[in-house]
């Protein structure tokens, strides 16, 4: 093997195989030089390894990996060896320089397969989901699949593919899949924020009438609770200077007037002491009091005594019934006015609830009061027209709605500013790529022209954005609509000597070379941590295969290279080879040969 330069970038420390395809036994490769080989005959299994690299980096094709379900990449059986009852392949980097964005010195990826068809992922040992594991190696400029893992067919691929598909190939070389995951990572959100509006303003469509409804309701019990206002202030006024408004009232007073005026009467003559009398009996009391009596002197202090008596006496008989019948009447005549005034009172409670007032010490005339007992009544009227049932739930259920609705307004207004920042961050993600594939495609250029002149000895190349014309295409309702334009990538190619300026002019050998010439310029760009090369060399004569092991020599300059070949001038480059035979049991196992070896396995 020829001597390599030392290189101090080599992130991929080892894979390790376990039951997957022909891999029945535990297999263990060890990276440990910048340039690795892998060898053997056809059908040994050599190629598994390539599939095992796609396979624990996520990729979800399983045709890709020559199989049809999950089960097919599991070891199957043999009549010396009996089926497994699962796949799992380990990868393992060195972290050391935090090309992962994980706090750990060594990171290793498993993925695990069961015959069931479920899938494990596992990061240093703890299950995680696809998503982080898609994620974690897109940071590391890593992917199941794509410009770090290339086949012979996929070395061919970069050539025919449409210019779609190949400017979607550069993309993934330039590291732009983040950005292009983050844009439509956040479509999908902008997507599903339009939806929400629409369901938003579908919800607040929904319950518009029925609030307007409710707002009309609301203001009619305002108008309501304003009359009440209104009425209160008047039933106020109106008690305050009432003067009880019947009959029997007026009879009663009369009644007690006239009581009142023959009290007057009778208190006036017993002031007057001329027309004071004593009552016989009171006589004759005291004429047998005094007849008893020998000293003159006693009998006229004892007449004395009640003259003064009787004098001063201010009360009579008559009076004192009179008092009583006054007090029964005024009894009276308040029960009739509480009875009366607690009516009234009472009816326009029941309207408008409590009123509280203080009785005024002025009376009004009945003329004024019974205006204001007009005013009240039509005040009544016009109130018990304008209240409606149900007041209380009504307010409750429009503060609820009102509450509801504001609520929605101000999740529309989130989500519209959501939506704002997410069209912002689409804008600058598509500004963002724009620049650096502009960018890239640049560096790609120069790359590439340099490759391609030294596999032709001269001549140019280089990637040109194209546009296809925008096409009309029918719609399933059958009307003719118009599919956009689509940007893509051309090689454009001059040889040396050669009138040849396409690659549909080209031979397959100087397609291969210019496959080979591109897919190197591209790594050369954004290198990732490691290159697989299945079989790339294949097409290669003798001469062509010094220049492609001189440009690997390159490569290895930037990533680690891993390379499956045939190719004694290719396997010459490596630092180690390991050979990967198969016994009659099918079973791979794995050498770690030397070049002289290899040479043999390869045969």
């Amino acid at each position: 093997m020829r001597s390599v330069i030392i290189w101090n970038r080599m992130y991929l420390k080892s894979i390790e195989l376990s039951g997957f395809k022909s891999f029945a036994k535990k297999s263990h490769f060890l990276f440990n030089t910048p340039i690795s080989a892998i060898v053997g005959p056809n059908g040994s299994g050599k190629s598994n390894v390539a599939e095992a690299f796609r396979f624990v980096l996520g990729e979800q094709s399983i045709k890709s990996m020559r199989g049809k379900k999950g089960e097919d990449l599991i070891w199957n059986g043999s009549t010396d060896s009996s089926r497994a009852g699962r796949a799992s392949v380990k990868v393992i980097f060195d972290n050391s320089r935090k090309i992962f964005d994980i706090d750990f010195p060594e990171v290793s990826i498993e993925r695990v397969v069961h015959r069931a068809g479920a899938n494990e992922y596992l990061v240093n040992g703890s299950q995680v989901r696809l998503k982080d594991i898609v994620e974690l190696l897109a940071k590391a400029h890593i992917g199941s699949s794509g410009h770090h893992i290339i086949s012979q067919g996929e070395a061919d691929k970069v050539v025919s593919a449409n210019p779609k598909e190949r400017k979607a190939m550069v993309e993934d070389a330039l590291g732009l899949k983040i950005y292009q995951y983050k844009r439509a990572e956040s479509e999908r959100k902008l997507e599903k924020t339009f939806e929400n509006i629409n369901q938003v303003e579908a919800l607040r469509k929904e319950i518009a009438p029925h609030l307007r409804f409710l707002q009309k309701q609301v203001e009619k019990l305002e108008k309501t609770e304003s009359l009440r206002e209104e009425l209160v202030k008047l039933a106020q006024e109106y008690f305050q200077h009432k003067i009880p408004t019947s009959p029997e009232l007026a009879r009663l007073d009369g009644i007690i007037i006239a009581e009142e005026g023959m009290m007057e009467r009778e208190r006036k003559r017993l002031q007057s002491n001329e027309y004071k009398t004593v009552r016989l009996k009171e006589v004759e009391n005291l004429y047998q009091e005094v007849s008893l009596l020998e000293e003159a002197g006693e009998i006229i202090k004892r007449i004395g005594n009640f003259i003064r008596e009787r004098k001063h006496d201010g009360d009579s008989q008559n009076m004192a019934e009179a008092k009583i019948r006054i007090e029964k009447l005024k009894k009276q005549r308040q029960e009739l006015e509480e009875t009366e005034f607690k009516k009234e009172l009472a009816d326009l409670e029941r309207l408008v609830g409590k009123i509280s007032w203080l009785p005024s010490a002025s009376k009004e005339d009945r003329v004024r009061q019974e205006e204001r007992r007009r005013a009240l009544e039509r005040l009544k009227i016009r109130f018990e027209e304008a209240s409606m049932a149900g007041g209380e739930e009504l307010k409750k259920e429009h503060a609820e709605t009102s509450e509801r609705d504001a609520f929605l307004a101000r999740e529309l207004a989130d989500l519209e500013k959501s939506a704002e920042s997410l069209k912002e961050l689409i804008k600058d993600l598509e500004k963002r790529l724009a620049t650096e594939f502009e960018t890239g495609l640049e560096n790609i250029n120069k790359e590439f022209d340099k490759f391609f002149n030294k596999m032709f000895g001269g001549g140019e190349a280089r990637l040109a954005l194209v546009r296809a014309e925008s096409q009309v295409e029918e719609s399933e309702e059958g009307w003719p609509i118009e599919v956009s334009a689509e940007e893509g990538l051309d090689i454009k190619v001059s040889l040396p000597k050669k009138k040849i300026k396409g690659l549909m002019m080209l031979s397959g050998g100087e397609r291969a070379l210019t496959s080979i010439a591109l897919i190197f310029a591209v790594s050369q760009v954004n290198p990732p941590p490691f290159i697989i090369l299945d079989e790339t060399d294949a097409a290669l004569d003798e001469a062509n295969s010094r220049k492609y092991g001189d440009l690997v020599e390159e490569l290895s300059k930037k990533s680690q290279l891993i390379l499956i070949t045939h190719n004694r001038e290719t396997m010459s480059r490596a630092g180690v080879i390991y050979g990967v035979t198969m016994a009659g049991s099918g079973v791979s196992k794995l050498l770690s040969i030397s070049f002289d070896e290899a040479v043999e396995v390869a045969k």
